[in-house]
C-alpha cells in the first residue's frame, strides 16, 4: 500500500527508544488488514513530555499513540477520558482519539505479559507470583496477574513512592492477595522482571538468580536485547522464560484493535 496524505498515522513514543519493536509489528498488522497507515517511533524525552504530546494531538491525521517508559504515568495527564483499569493504575501505555475528538487512555500490559504465559501453557490462576518494578509496566502487570487469579502477589521497587502507591491501590482492590518484599517468596511459582534493568550492557541482574528453581516461569518485559541477562541465567537453572517479544505479541491484536477503534 503506497505512503500518501491520505495514510493515517499512529505514533509509539518513548525515551530510549530504539529497541521498540512495535512499530514495524504494528505497521505489518494494519498491512494484512488491508489498512492505509503506519506505526511511527518517536524518541521524546521525559522533560519534553507535556510539550510534545499536545502537538502530537493537536495533529489531525494522528489517531492514536502508544506510550512507553518513563512516559505512562505522565501521558495520563493528557487524556479526556479513562478506562477503569487505567483509572485505577495511573498510568496508560495507548491512547486515542475518539470520533468526538476527545482522547481515550487505556492499559493493555499486564494483559500482553499474562496472555504471552498463558500462551506457553504456563497457568496463573492459584499461583504465587514475585515481581520487581513498581511503575507502568509493573503495575498494569499486577493488576492483570491479579485479575487472572493469582494466589499471592509479592512486589518490590527501589522507588519507594511507587512502591507505596502501588500497594496501596492493590491492597485495597485485593485484600489479602499483595505484599512488598525484595526476596523471591519459597514456593514463587513466577517470577517478572517490570523495570529497564537488563537494557543495557552492564545493567545489574534486577533479581538475583540464585533465588530462582527450576519449576519457576521467568517473565522479561525488555524487548532488546532477546534473551536479557536474566532469562539467560534462568534457562541455565532450568526455569521456563518469557521474553518481553512474547508479551509484545500478547499486547498486539489489543492494540491493533484499540488504535483502529474496532474496541
Amino acid at each position: 500500500m503506497p505512503l500518501t496524505g491520505k495514510t493515517r498515522i499512529h505514533t509509539l513514543i518513548g525515551s530510549p527508544i530504539a529497541q521498540v519493536l512495535a512499530p514495524g509489528w504494528l505497521t505489518e498488522r494494519m498491512k494484512a488488514a488491508d489498512y492505509d497507515g503506519l506505526l511511527v517511533p518517536l524518541h521524546i524525552e521525559k522533560g519534553n513530555l507535556d510539550t510534545a504530546l499536545p502537538v502530537l494531538k493537536a495533529m489531525p491525521n494522528i489517531d492514536s499513540i502508544l506510550i512507553t517508559l518513563p512516559h505512562k504515568f505522565g501521558a495520563i495527564a493528557h487524556c479526556d477520558r479513562l478506562s477503569g483499569r487505567a483509572r485505577l493504575l495511573g498510568a496508560i501505555n495507548a491512547m486515542r482519539r475518539e470520533e468526538d475528538g476527545r482522547w481515550f487512555g487505556d492499559n493493555f500490559d499486564g494483559a500482553g505479559l499474562a496472555a504471552g504465559v498463558k500462551k506457553a501453557g504456563h497457568a496463573i490462576k492459584g499461583k504465587s507470583v514475585f515481581m520487581v518494578g513498581a511503575g507502568g509496566a509493573g503495575s498494569s502487570i499486577a493488576v492483570s496477574m491479579l485479575e487472572e487469579g493469582a494466589h499471592h502477589l509479592t512486589f518490590h521497587d527501589i522507588n519507594t513512592i511507587n512502591q507505596g502507591m502501588l500497594f496501596e491501590k492493590l491492597s485495597s482492590a485485593y485484600p489479602g492477595k499483595v505484599s512488598i518484599g525484595s526476596v523471591v517468596p519459597a514456593g514463587c511459582d513466577i517470577v517478572v522482571n517490570a523495570t529497564s534493568a537488563g537494557l543495557e550492557k552492564g545493567d545489574p541482574l534486577p533479581i538475583d538468580v540464585c533465588q530462582l528453581a527450576p519449576h519457576m516461569v521467568v517473565a522479561d518485559v525488555i524487548t532488546d536485547p532477546i534473551p536479557t541477562r536474566l532469562l539467560a541465567e534462568a534457562s541455565k537453572i532450568g526455569c521456563a522464560t518469557r521474553d518481553g517479544t512474547h508479551m509484545l505479541d500478547g499486547q498486539i491484536e489489543l492494540l491493533f484493535s484499540f488504535m483502529l477503534r474496532r474496541s
